[in-house]
């Protein structure tokens, strides 16, 4: 049963960064482009977030049907921490500090 949690908890992660990651680059770029254009960037950015994320938590040797499909660690969640936090910095505060020069 501790593995269906393992699933549960990736999943949380994977749909979360990428739901993050279209929130932001969305605000970011619906001031400067049309609603559809902003809207089509981010969801192609969230796209390669979830992907990316989902390849974070992959075993190493994996092989279908003969071990766990996920693998739950702390470098993983910690990764993706850093790729979410990164893209938050660079959609929130660079482009602040181009419009006030």
């Amino acid at each position: 049963m501790e593995a269906q949690y393992e699933k549960i908890i990736v999943l949380v992660i994977v749909l979360l960064a990428g739901f993050i990651t279209w929130k932001m680059v969305k605000d970011f770029y619906i001031t400067k482009m049309h609603k559809v254009i902003a809207h089509l960037i981010a969801v192609a950015t969230s796209s390669f977030m979830l992907l990316s994320t989902m390849f974070l938590f992959m075993p190493k040797n994996y092989q279908r049907g003969t071990g766990p499909e996920v693998e739950l660690s702390f470098m993983s969640v910690l990764t993706v921490i850093v790729m979410v936090a990164v893209l938050y910095v660079f959609f929130k505060y660079s482009p602040q500090s181009t419009k006030k020069k």
